[in-house]
């Protein structure tokens, strides 16, 4: 399976190193910068058992035949890089490691948002747990802006198509409802593009955070904290309800900026919370030619005090984010943008459990990243 990966993801680097690249594997330009950059081996565990039926009295066997898992995978973001060796996975059958999943995967690479979709299949399988494992190295940046030169950059006519993915609606963000349409036009007066869009994706996310109260630290974990993914229930019933998880505050602000036409996504991905094991993190990037996918972290934007801040001043986890290199961005998606099912609580990845169905489980979700410093200089 390595081999497959690897040849996949050798072709996509080479075309980013020779400057063909979408601009979701760029490096930043201009007045956006990386630095700081670190290295870490990760994996990414989903545990599947009986015991986490949801319906202890209905207990009943996995039945699976060629059934799809899909993993969504960044190779190369303006932030991060997976190095293409690395890539893996590896299959538990009850206690039995299959080896022969290796055979059966593959790297699709047409997903929106130029990500692509690890897909390793299940042959054969009549019993009572499963687990898999994904597997990679990656190299993450911290981010800096230069803000007086990223406001002096003026809208263009029209975004490239490359990025027109981050202009449309998709699962959480319902960017195409009036709500969020009206309310760009009252934040910005009905002038929006009299201002530089730097500065006005500044003025949407402050009033997103200024009427989106954050509850909970948005991850569901059941006994023994064992954690089962991100509790999330939109952009439209977040504004509506006036509350929701430090995710669903990524989803309203991903929802404005691209009802203001401005190319935006979320990134789903994980970092190490203090003592506390890796969890589950978002953030926001939205696009700025002469300058790339500029990241911000609504949650923390929340506690620095932006209400009363001049959007010319530097925002601290606005363009610039110190902790970015300690994060592992996994996704563009809540949920993979595929034709799969996903567990109850979002946790990025999905599965066909054909030729049935789920019989209701909790999927167990577990992380172990290993920090490896920062790379050494070149010679």
């Amino acid at each position: 399976m390595r081999t497959t990966f690897t040849r996949l993801a050798l072709v996509f680097v080479l075309l980013v190193l020779c400057g063909f690249g979408p601009p979701a594997g760029r490096p930043p330009i201009g007045p956006l910068v990386r630095e700081d950059p670190k290295i870490y081996d990760f994996t990414f565990e989903v545990i599947l058992d009986t015991a986490n039926f949801v319906d202890a009295n209905r207990k009943k066997n996995y039945v699976l035949r060629d059934a799809p898992i899909v993993m969504p995978i960044i190779l190369q973001n303006t932030f991060s890089h997976v190095d293409h060796d690395s890539l893996g996975v590896r299959l538990w059958l009850g206690a039995k490691e299959d080896t022969s999943v290796q055979q059966r995967a593959r790297l699709d690479e047409d997903a929106p948002n130029h990500m692509h979709m690890a897909v390793f299949t299940v042959a054969s399988f009549n019993g009572q747990a499963l687990r898999w494992q994904a597997n990679f190295r990656v190299q993450t940046w911290s981010s800096r802006i230069d803000d007086a030169a990223a406001a002096r950059i003026a809208w263009p006519q029209s975004f490239s198509d490359e990025v027109a993915d981050g202009l449309r609606p998709q699962m959480y963000i319902e960017s195409d409802h009036e709500f969020f349409a009206n309310a760009v036009a009252n934040v910005s007066s009905g002038n929006l593009r009299m201002v530089p869009p730097y500065l006005a994706a500044k003025d949407l996310v402050r009033y997103c955070t200024e009427n989106v109260q954050v509850r909970g630290d948005g991850i569901h974990r059941g006994r023994f904290e064992v954690l089962y993914g991100m509790e999330l229930k939109g952009a439209l019933r977040t504004v509506r309800d006036g509350f929701g998880s430090a995710h669903d505050l990524v989803c309203v602000c991903i929802a404005m900026l691209r009802a203001a036409g401005i190319p935006a996504r979320p990134v789903i991905g994980v970092e190490e919370r203090g003592q506390k094991s890796a969890t589950f993190v978002s953030w926001g990037e939205f696009y700025l030619p002469e300058c790339g996918w500029i990241p911000f972290d609504p949650d923390e934007l929340r506690g620095n005090g932006i209400r009363n801040k001049n959007v010319r001043d530097p925002w601290s986890d606005f363009g610039t984010m110190k902790d970015l290199n300690e994060r592992i961005p996994l996704s563009f998606y809540f949920i993979p943008p595929a034709g799969v099912e996903t567990p109850q609580y979002p946790a990025v990845w999905g599965w066909d459990p054909r030729p049935g169905r789920d019989p209701g489980t909790y999927p167990q979700v577990k992380f172990v990243v290993v920090s490896r410093g920062s790379p050494r200089p070149q010679q």
